[in-house]
């Protein structure tokens, strides 16, 4: 299981897409389409009609658990919004209590109840299970108490706790020293920052200081977990063109210079150019983990440089709610 979180258009969804070409994508279906066509060059398997509410995720998420091996990965974008329209439902269905008034307690443990049950039939698909959110900054629960920022939940003690389910929990951020030329997307996975809640099982995202690719398929694929992340039937070059573009960025070459040269040479075969793109992003991430990992385990000195670029600082904390 795995959480992505971040502000809008942070490209969370084009990852996922990325990552998990073959996976039934749940969302917005002309949303997905559009970003899969146009960034990425292929049509997605997405749910025609998707769920609104979070009891209609989990009853898709029932019907389709026996063939979910045929889809590999099940991918809910924003799940922000299901939450959210899940809250509305639960508001004008909250039973009246003693004042004659809508027990405004009622929603948020139909919530709670709701995620606690998403999360354990998640946990029991036999496939990857992706849930973007938009990030939601800490501030203080009903009870007083500070919150860290992480996936936006409506209720703030939720937002910790979904988190807790996953393997991975990462904020999309943009890291201008990033070597993508593309993109300068990141994941930021620091346990040790109070202000946000992110995590990472696998140890990828927190080997070093730096921020990890936002590529979830480089991050899985890195991991000594033994994944399965099957291509596009037809695509299958793309991993041997990324080991190609990460040897030569570990290499020392120029990540541009490298790009250009992968372009140049491809463009007789016909390859769609989206399709190169992608191989050499992934190639690009690769590199980067190859790095990052290579830092011993006993060194506990900061790596300053990975692809000849300063080492980022940390994204600022939230604006205080005072």
């Amino acid at each position: 299981m795995a959480t992505v979180f971040g502000k809008p258009k942070r490209k969370k969804t084009s990852d996922a897409l990325a990552a998990f070409p073959n996976g039934l994508f749940i969302g917005v279906p002309s949303s997905l389409k559009l970003v899969a066509q146009n960034e990425l060059g292929f049509t997605p398997r997405v749910f025609e009609t998707p769920p609104q509410t979070l009891p209609d995720l989990l009853h898709l998420l029932h019907s389709v658990s026996p063939q979910a091996h045929e889809f590999g990965a099940i991918v809910v974008d924003d799940a922000s919004h299901i939450c959210q329209q899940s809250m509305l439902q639960w508001q004008q269905e909250a039973p009246k209590g003693r004042s004659g008034k809508p027990d405004r307690f009622w929603p948020y443990q139909q919530l709670q109840q709701s995620l606690l049950e998403l999360a354990g039939t998640a946990r029991y698909l036999g496939v990857h299970f992706v849930m973007t959110f938009h990030e939601r900054e800490g501030g203080t629960n009903s009870m007083g108490n500070f919150t860290p920022g992480g996936p936006d939940l409506p209720s703030r003690n939720q937002v910790e706790r979904i988190p807790s389910w996953c393997d991975i929990n990462v904020r999309s951020i943009i890291d201008p020293d990033y070597p993508d030329p593309w993109f300068k997307g990141a994941y930021y996975c620091n346990p040790h920052d109070s202000d946000w809640i992110t995590g990472d099982r696998t140890g990828v995202c927190t080997r070093t200081e730096q921020n990890a690719p936002a590529n979830l398929r480089e991050i899985l694929r890195a991991s000594n977990s033994g994944y399965e992340l099957p291509r596009i039937a037809g695509l299958e070059w793309q991993d041997e063109l990324a080991d190609e573009v990460a040897q030569r960025f570990v290499d020392g070459e120029n990540v541009e210079d490298v790009v250009k040269d992968v372009n140049k040479s491809w463009t007789e075969k016909k390859v769609q150019p989206l399709h190169l793109r992608w191989a050499c992003q992934d190639g690009i991430a690769r590199g980067v983990l190859r790095m990052q990992s290579n830092r011993g385990l006993f060194d506990f000195t900061a790596n300053k440089e990975v692809g000849g670029a300063s080492a980022p600082s940390l994204p600022p904390p939230p604006p205080s709610s005072t």
